[in-house]
C-alpha cells in the first residue's frame, strides 16, 4: 500500500488538534499576598476566583510582590492590573465603575492614647504602609503622616512614641498582633471607616478591554454570586454596607476622595 505525504499530514493533523487550539493570552495580576483568604501563594483566594470568573478565557499570571511595588509594575507596563486600589487612587491608572470589595480602615494605639471618633486623628502624628495614600481620602484632617514599608515598622515606631496611631485594614492589624500577643496587649484598635476596592489597569487598549469586561461580568456576580465567595470563605461582604449602610455599619464612613463622582 502507498501512502502518500497528503495522507499522512491528514492522520497527523487528526491526531493532534491541541497543536492548533488558540493559546489564552496571558494575564499578568500584581498583587501583595492577603492570606489566607483574600490573596494567597495557593491561587484560591477569593480575589483570585473572581479573577478565575471574569477572565476566563486568559491565562492569569501572578506576581507577588509588596503594594508599592505592584502599582510600579502597572505603570511600568510589566504586569496588567494590581489588587486592589481605594478609589481614583493614581490619576494614571484605569479603573472599572464595579467595586468588588471594601476595606474596614482602623486605627491602633497605646491604649493610654485618647480615641474620640476620627477627630482624633487631626494634627497628629500617624503612619501606614508606603502607597496607601490615606491623606488623599482624609485631607481635612492634616495628619503630619509617616510611610513605611509594612505594618511591623509602623508598629515599631508606634511603641518607639514617635507616632500615635496606625492606619490599615483591620485584616492585616488583628492578623499583625495574632502573632505579636505581647504587642497586642498594649493596644487598642478602633474601626472608623470603610473603602471600597478595585483593581486597576493601565490606560492602554488592553487595559480598556479588561475593565469593560470586569465591569460587565461584575455586574451579574454582584447580584448574588460575589456574595457566596465571601460567605464560603468566612469573609464578611462589606461592600453592600457603603453602598447601603446597615446596622452593622453603624458609626463608620464611607470614604471616597474628594469631589469624586
Amino acid at each position: 500500500m502507498v501512502v502518500t505525504k497528503k495522507a499522512v499530514v491528514l492522520v497527523f493533523l487528526l491526531l493532534t488538534p491541541f497543536c492548533w487550539a488558540k493559546t489564552p493570552e496571558p494575564l499578568v495580576v500584581a498583587s501583595a499576598l492577603w492570606p489566607p483568604n483574600f490573596v494567597n501563594e495557593a491561587g484560591d483566594g477569593i480575589y483570585q476566583q473572581i479573577l478565575r470568573e471574569i477572565y476566563p478565557n486568559y491565562a492569569l499570571q501572578y506576581v507577588y510582590t509588596t503594594y508599592a511595588r505592584s502599582k510600579h509594575l502597572v505603570s511600568a507596563g510589566k504586569a496588567d492590573l494590581w489588587l486592589v486600589s481605594y478609589t481614583a487612587e493614581e490619576p494614571w491608572a484605569l479603573y472599572p465603575k464595579h467595586a468588588h470589595d471594601a476595606d474596614l480602615i482602623a486605627a491602633v494605639h497605646l491604649k493610654e492614647t485618647p480615641w474620640q471618633g476620627i477627630s482624633s486623628l487631626t494634627g497628629q502624628p500617624v503612619s501606614w504602609i508606603s502607597e496607601y495614600g490615606f491623606e488623599k481620602y482624609l485631607p481635612q484632617l492634616q495628619m503630619q503622616y509617616y510611610e513605611v514599608p509594612d505594618l511591623d515598622v509602623a508598629i515599631k515606631i508606634l511603641l518607639a512614641g514617635r507616632i500615635h496611631y496606625v492606619l490599615d485594614d483591620i485584616w492585616g492589624i488583628e492578623a499583625y498582633l495574632q502573632n505579636h500577643p505581647d504587642v497586642k496587649a498594649q493596644m487598642t484598635v478602633q474601626p472608623f471607616a470603610l473603602m471600597k476596592l478595585y483593581p486597576a489597569f493601565k490606560h492602554t487598549d488592553k487595559g480598556r478591554r479588561l475593565a469593560k469586561q470586569w465591569d460587565k461580568a461584575m455586574a451579574r456576580l454582584i447580584k448574588g454570586r460575589l456574595q457566596t465567595l465571601y460567605r464560603h470563605a468566612g469573609e464578611s461582604y462589606l461592600l453592600d454596607d457603603c453602598t447601603r449602610p446597615s446596622n452593622d455599619a453603624k458609626g463608620l464612613i464611607c470614604l471616597d476622595l474628594p469631589n469624586s463622582p
